[in-house]
């Protein structure tokens, strides 16, 4: 029997790349794993080739790394045109876990990732990966993962794209209690106890590295609506992006952003979108160093476009300008930095 790893791998979205699953760490027997992808066309073609890692969304509470409708399939083409290496990871998730945990997986995957021979030993022969160009790409929580991904490796990070990511969690949005429909034909309010029974179930250190069929959802639903999510997140400074911009984290090191959001995503308010690019201009990054495309459409309107629900392609208008802008810094085997 495949696992929903092979079975998502064996999706016609995945076919122009050879997919292979990596364990890049183990935490309490359960592995946390990475999908490598590696375009066919670069078999038999020794060389250095770029290098994108995507981080996948779900409010760290449900998701996995290559549910096929999920991923934009502009990213992927995009990697593609460029010859890129893509890997995109797990990562523990809530209420088992806590943000601090989550940023700990990602520290420890780029520590894997950096390791030398680790990456190599799953790559074609004579194929290498370019670790000092990276792209980071993140969908909603993932975005927000793509941010952290760009502190935490701001030297290696050529550039980075984030949809319509998780910024502003002090909003009562996260934090007030009240009806809330995230979703498109989701309830606005879900009993109490849902979530309160799965809670009482649990017997400290479960670890839950992915979610393939999305069965989380009603605890997402659950504590957004409960207001609760700071409560499992944690509220340290050093998890919220806003607070790390205001505490000293932007600096010239800063590498190129293109931050895209749905004006009317009602899952994560295009408010926090709006809040990090003032507070990133507050801090000097200018045009150089910041795109920004605000679009009509729902949470995951690049996946979904509104009005026909078909997903943005390399020829869409907001995306070729959003693509020209990341084109500045990667692939490019030398870059500035800007500010």
């Amino acid at each position: 029997m495949s696992s929903p790893s092979n079975s998502f791998s064996d999706h016609p979205k995945y076919s122009p790349y050879t997919t292979s699953e990596i364990t890049y760490t183990t935490i309490h027997s359960t592995p946390l794993e990475a999908t490598l992808l590696v375009p066919n066309t670069i078999k038999g073609k020794p060389g250095k080739y770029p290098l994108a890692i995507r981080w996948h969304g779900g409010f760290w509470i449900t998701g996995h790394r290559l549910l096929p409708d999920w991923y934009p399939t502009w990213v992927l083409d995009f990697c593609l045109k460029h010859s890129a290496i893509v890997i995109t990871p797990d990562y523990r998730l809530l209420p088992e876990a806590n943000g601090a945990d989550i940023l700990e997986d990602l520290r420890t995957f780029y520590a894997w990732l950096l390791e030398p021979g680790n990456l190599a030993s799953h790559l074609p022969e004579g194929v290498e990966a370019d670790m000092e160009n990276l792209l980071v790409t993140g969908e909603s929580a993932g975005g927000w993962l793509a941010w952290q991904s760009a502190l935490h490796q701001r030297s290696r990070t050529a550039a980075v794209i984030m949809h319509y990511p998780v910024i502003d969690l002090r909003d009562p949005h996260y934090t007030a209690a009240g009806p809330k429909q995230l979703f498109p034909g989701a309830p606005a309010e879900l009993p109490p106890q849902i979530l309160a029974n799965y809670l009482s179930k649990l017997k400290g250190g479960e670890v839950v590295p992915n979610d393939p069929g999305t069965t989380r959802s009603p605890l997402v639903l659950s504590i957004a609506q409960q207001g609760r999510m700071p409560e499992f997140f944690g509220t340290e400074r050093g998890l919220y992006p806003l607070e790390q911009v205001a505490d000293g984290a932007v600096t010239s090191s800063l590498p190129p952003m293109w931050i895209l959001h749905g004006r009317d995503d009602t899952a994560v308010p295009v408010s926090g979108t709006e809040k990090m690019v003032e507070a990133l201009k507050g801090k000097g990054v200018g045009e150089k160093g910041l795109h920004v495309t605000i679009e009509a459409g729902d949470h995951g309107f690049d996946t979904h476009a509104p009005g026909t629900g078909e997903p943005a392609s390399l020829e869409t208008r907001w995306v070729e300008e959003g693509v020209a802008f990341i084109e500045r810094s990667w692939p490019a085997p030398t870059r500035e930095t800007v500010k």
